[in-house]
């Protein structure tokens, strides 16, 4: 009897067009997510690829044209640092489509160089890019509330919830597998997609996959829960489906932009635009000053560069001419902390947010586990920094002593290749479980509390 009862609800479910309306658009809608996300890093790699080469001519031609003064040349030659995608990063594009990828820097101040990029139409980053995890965090929820808002007011108001009290005392087991069912096809449809991804996106079978996909089970729960307890009020139709509408534009919308211009007030960066002129002016007020006004704070900074002679008697020199360049970097030192200090209080502030709203954590989490996400960016801009100084202090000694540009290495360095760190934070899956439980255990109390097997249908 309960095998033919839930194979009535299962034909009963797929005989409604709107059933298979909604699968098709998560899969269709899904289908587009991997190949855009595929087409957005496959761009970025395609990019990376080019510069490597161009980096190589574009130190070939500087020898050529400056080959006589080697200062010179390493005041033209740029040096790349690349943050290659990962794999997942195609899954999840994250803050790639607004942060650079690639940045080229020479010799000089780096902190007047790390926030130079292509010039991106504002449009385009309006719009965003669409990815797979788009599908999965804004339109698997919207098919889950199609699929279930009317799960009970719909019989009420067409008169067969009447029919089904009269013949059976447990309304609920037939609430329940109706709900299942919806959940099993949401979830073979959410399954078929990441293994689809996996495929078409070349995902290793990894802890990466695992937190993902328990990620998707989790979010997805969290939605599921969330409509079954508003179905469990036992309103109409239309109350349900307006309810769950209305969460999801707060949850998906609503709140991030509110908390995104909290942020922008609580947590400006006006350090930012300090830092830059901080290191312009600690550079060029130099120009008019005795040059042992910088040379002094650069040889405490380097004091094994005090072995190179400094001709102390020409009116320009390139030993003095890079010392005021780390001047300017040593005198944005402060700003520059301030600004990371400032980044990381709105990253906590946002982490604690999260806890609260589960679409906030579900991408956050998943930007982290792509490394397509803010801490990946600054991790990112600190590695070139840390590049910038291996290269400057390599070719200092060179550059000080006048060397000819053949005795140096410049030809062999290449494109520097940073791979960001993935964080495997299984703690965020925590709050989307205590989400999940919470309204769960609520739907089931109002379920076996008879608030809808009572003279619902009067309602």
């Amino acid at each position: 009897m309960k095998k033919s009862t839930s194979n009535l609800e299962f034909k009963l479910f797929f005989r409604n067009r709107s059933a298979w309306i909604g699968i098709l658009i998560l899969l269709l809608t899904g289908s587009a997510g991997l190949y855009f996300g595929k087409t957005f890093i496959a761009n970025q790699q395609a990019v990376i690829e080019k510069a490597a080469v161009l980096q190589k001519k574009n130190t070939l031609d500087n020898i050529k044209h400056f080959n006589k003064d080697i200062g010179l040349i390493f005041f033209h030659n740029k040096f790349s640092t690349a943050n290659f995608p990962d794999r997942w990063a195609a899954f999840a594009n994250g803050q790639r489509d607004v942060n650079p990828y690639l940045i080229s820097v020479t010799m000089l101040g780096i902190e007047g160089q790390l926030y130079d990029t292509d010039i991106t139409n504002p449009v385009s980053m309006l719009l965003g890019n669409m990815d797979l995890s788009f599908v999965y965090l804004f339109l698997f929820p919207l098919v889950i509330i199609a699929f279930t808002y009317n799960l009970i007011s719909e019989q009420q108001e067409s008169g067969i919830w009447s029919l089904l009290k009269s013949q059976t005392n447990a309304l609920v087991n037939v609430i329940w597998k109706k709900f299942l069912i919806r959940i099993a096809a949401v979830y073979a449809v959410a399954f078929l997609l990441l293994i689809a991804a996996v495929i078409f996106l070349h995902l290793p079978i990894d802890a990466t996959l695992a937190a993902v996909a328990g990620l998707i089970i989790l979010y997805l729960a969290f939605w599921f829960a969330v409509s079954i307890f508003i179905v469990s009020l036992g309103r109409s139709s239309s109350y349900n489906a307006s309810a769950l509408v209305a969460i999801w534009v707060a949850i998906c919308i609503v709140i991030p932009a509110s908390l995104n211009l909290l942020l922008t007030q609580k947590y400006g960066v006006p350090e930012a635009l300090q830092n830059v002129i901080n290191q312009r002016e600690g550079y060029h007020e130099k120009w008019d000053m005795p040059k042992e006004v910088t040379m002094k704070p650069f040889f405490e900074h380097y004091p094994q560069l005090k072995r190179y002679p400094f001709p102390a008697d020409k009116s320009f020199s390139w030993f003095w001419y890079y010392g005021m360049q780390q001047m300017g970097d040593d005198q944005a030192i402060k700003s520059r902390l301030a600004v990371a200090d400032k980044l990381a209080a709105r990253q906590d502030f946002t982490n604690i947010a999260a806890l609260f709203f589960p679409t906030i954590q579900a991408q956050l989490a998943v930007n982290e586990l792509a490394g397509s996400d803010l801490n990946a960016h600054l991790e990112f801009q600190q590695a070139i920094r840390n590049h910038h100084e291996k290269i400057r202090l390599h070719f200092y000694p060179s550059i000080f002593q006048e060397k000819d540009i053949a005795s140096t290495d410049i030809k062999s360095v290449g494109l520097k290749k940073f791979i960001p760190t993935k964080v495997h934070d299984w703690s965020r899956l925590l709050s989307l479980l205590i989400w999940t439980l919470v309204f769960t255990t609520i739907a089931f109390k109002n379920l076996k509390g008879n608030a809808l097997v009572r003279n619902t249908d009067s309602k």
